[in-house]
């Protein structure tokens, strides 16, 4: 007996839904893609109609002439606008899907052709900017169609209004900065007279520097010499004249004596931090570790004139970072403003915690100043004790720049005191000339009447901008004239000086008070 075939079942093999999808999808991708092409081919010969003025027979003039009559001198942009976009659709950018990039296309179209208006935007101009100048007027079409566009392209940019007028902002402020420092730097290299130095004001009364005494003056009270101002003149190498000196530094001194070392004060006898202060510290100290899980025992400690510093040794298997992260409520449980923990101390297999001192001892520069060694340059200067008591000095002469930073009563004024004061102990106006920059006219005063000076206290910024390019400029000519010794330094290059009989340079110490202040009102 047969059997009957089921009606509706077909025997095709079936297409899974899967291919079918991609089917479709790359068929839609060739179509985006042919229609770019197309597009991009009918700009090529747009623009060679209408850039170009060659012969697109009747079909390609007639659609010129349809183009002009329809968009005027907008027909112009046609071109570039297909190629542009079949450029796009070929490289499958999303830019086209995006809904504000073909707003901003179709508006600006409508800017541009108000803009163009009646005169030469052909009929859709004469329909837009027409009718709008018949209801607002010539100037007001324009103002209209300025606007269409400005919306447009900012649509089409993605850019923001106001971050383009911030970036112009930014471009005007730079141009105004840089054309004003080339008029300054003008002015400075035209200048010819004295520059307007203030008369000289009477120094304050002494001030006392971080709770010490006033120290007498280094130098006699003998009224200041005369000094001229800074003045660069122009030098020519090719010339063949000798480098000469910005600075008026050739005249001896003679007769200058340095200061006797005792007439520096020491500071008063102070008991340092008893021992039952520092065991109750110490106690403390490790209480509080115990109460937060640290185990550890003090093994020893080192008392500074204003800090101590208390040697902890954890117990095994303690992280050290522990002891690290528990500053805050440490600095609390001992009632300090502040602490500072070494975790661990260089060189030991010990966590270090420094507290400050209750009673903190005064060091002056009477404790500290003592013979250095026979290698120092005329610039080495004693600066204070570290937190073992030692006394610290160093050479400026092997650091260019110094940058003293801190926050107000840590101590800067005091440095800088500390450091003009070791200069004039040691070092004779041959040896080290000064220049002292001091636009608060608080700090440097006290020493106006130092033979040591070029110039007085400069307390203008308009002057110590000048000054500060004089000391550039004679920093480039001992330059020069160090490559015509072959010296790498200023001890080599005197000697080489000596040697061919002429006269040493001495070292130029800078200083300069308030910095930051001085970069922010300064040209």
């Amino acid at each position: 007996m047969a059997r009957r075939k089921k009606k509706g079942r077909s025997l095709r093999p079936r297409i899974p839904s899967r291919v079918k999808k991609r089917t479709k999808r790359t068929s839609s991708h060739q179509q985006h893609e042919l229609l770019g092409l197309g597009l991009a081919a009918l700009g090529l010969v747009l623009a060679a109609i209408l850039y170009l003025e060659l012969d697109g027979g009747a079909v390609g003039s007639s659609l010129a002439d349809v183009l002009a009559a329809v968009m005027g001198e907008a027909a112009y942009a046609l071109p570039l606008v297909l190629m542009a976009i079949g450029g796009l659709m070929l490289a499958r950018s999303e830019l086209l899907d995006v809904r504000p990039f073909r707003l901003g296309l179709g508006v600006s179209f409508l800017g541009l052709m108000t803009l163009l208006g009646k005169d030469s935007g052909g009929w859709i101009g004469l329909a837009l900017g027409g009718a709008l100048a018949g209801l607002i007027g010539d100037t007001g079409a324009a103002i209209v169609g300025g606007t269409l566009l400005l919306a447009g392209v900012l649509l089409v940019s993605g850019a923001s209004t106001g971050a383009m007028l911030r970036r112009t902002g930014h471009v005007v402020r730079n141009a105004h900065s840089g054309a004003r420092r080339a008029l300054d730097w003008t002015s400075s290299e035209t200048t010819t007279g004295e520059l307007p130095l203030l008369p000289p004001t009477p120094p304050a009364p002494a001030r006392l520097l971080d709770g010490a005494e006033a120290y007498p003056d280094v130098v006699g009270g003998a009224p200041a010499p005369e000094y001229r101002p800074l003045l660069v003149d122009k030098h020519d190498p090719e010339d063949g004249s000798s480098v000469e000196s910005v600075f008026e530094t050739s005249t001896e001194h003679s007769e200058y004596r340095l200061p006797d070392r005792e007439i520096l004060k020491r500071s008063p006898a102070t008991p340092a931090t008893t021992g039952d202060s520092s065991a109750r510290t110490a106690d403390l100290l490790v209480r509080t570790l115990t109460e937060f899980g640290v185990e550890a025992t003090v093994s020893g400690q080192i008392t500074g004139p204003r800090v101590t510093r208390y040697e902890l040794q954890l117990a095994p298997g303690t992280k050290v970072s522990k002891v690290a992260a528990l500053r805050d409520d440490l600095s609390y449980a001992l009632a300090t403003t502040e602490i500072r923990i070494l975790a661990p101390i260089p060189g030991k297999q010990a966590v270090g915690v420094e507290v400050p001192n209750l009673s903190p001892r005064l060091v002056t520069l009477g404790d500290i100043y003592a013979d250095l060694p026979s290698t120092a340059s005329p610039l080495a200067v004693w600066l204070g004790k570290d937190i073992s008591g030692n006394s610290v000095w160093t050479d400026l002469a092997r650091m260019p720049h110094l940058l003293i930073a801190g926050t107000t009563g840590s101590g800067k004024s005091g440095c800088i005191n500390t450091i003009l004061t070791s200069t004039l102990l040691r070092s004779t106006p041959d040896d080290v000339r000064m220049i002292l920059i001091d636009p608060k006219r608080i700090e440097l005063g006290y020493y106006e009447s130092i033979p040591h000076l070029l110039t007085s206290v400069v307390s203008s910024p308009k002057e110590a901008a000048t000054v500060l390019m004089n000391v550039v400029a004679e920093m480039e000519r001992r330059y020069e004239r160090l490559s015509i010794v072959r010296a790498r330094n200023l001890p080599e290059a005197n000697r080489a000086f000596k040697a061919r009989g002429e006269e040493p340079l001495p070292y130029l110490l800078v200083v300069i008070d308030e910095l930051a202040d001085l970069m922010m009102i300064s040209p």
